[in-house]
């Protein structure tokens, strides 16, 4: 399902076309839809950061969806550069729609240290993330 297709569209505070994909944010999270073919490496990602971080401030910590819609290339290595540059998603579900996506989550997980989460579903995925956000806010607060 799309994020256009969803329940929670009207919720949607800002969004973002690149040429690498779409990205919905929203006040607890953010949403990714990548472009099918495309190739997401660390330069790709650069802008992606700097509008997360003019929309949330740079110390926040994210919650992140990557609604896995379309067929894509990602280098996992360059989570290694990240988190040394930038580590604040704070948790990543991952939905996806094909069985081959399953194996690549198992690889994501040994450069992603946070909670990670595999989902079939955009429904549950944001369920998850709203509901985690709301319990990380509550640790944070006491």
């Amino acid at each position: 399902m799309y994020v256009s297709d969803s329940n929670i569209k009207h919720t949607l505070e800002d969004v973002y076309i690149l040429d690498i994909g779409t990205f919905y944010f929203f006040e607890k999270f953010v949403i990714s839809e990548f472009n099918e073919g495309v190739t997401v490496n660390w330069e790709s990602v650069q802008e992606i950061l700097t509008i997360a971080e003019s929309h949330y401030g740079v110390d926040s910590k994210l919650f992140y969806i990557s609604n896995r819609i379309n067929s894509y290339s990602l280098y996992p290595q360059d989570w290694l550069k990240f988190f040394k540059v930038r580590n604040y998603i704070h948790a990543l579900a991952i939905v996806t729609y094909r069985p081959i996506e399953k194996t690549n989550i198992l690889l994501e997980k040994l450069f992603f240290k946070n909670n990670i989460k595999k989902f079939n579903s955009l429904t549950l995925a944001i369920d998850w993330a709203m509901e985690a956000q709301n319990s990380y806010q509550k640790k944070s607060v006491t």
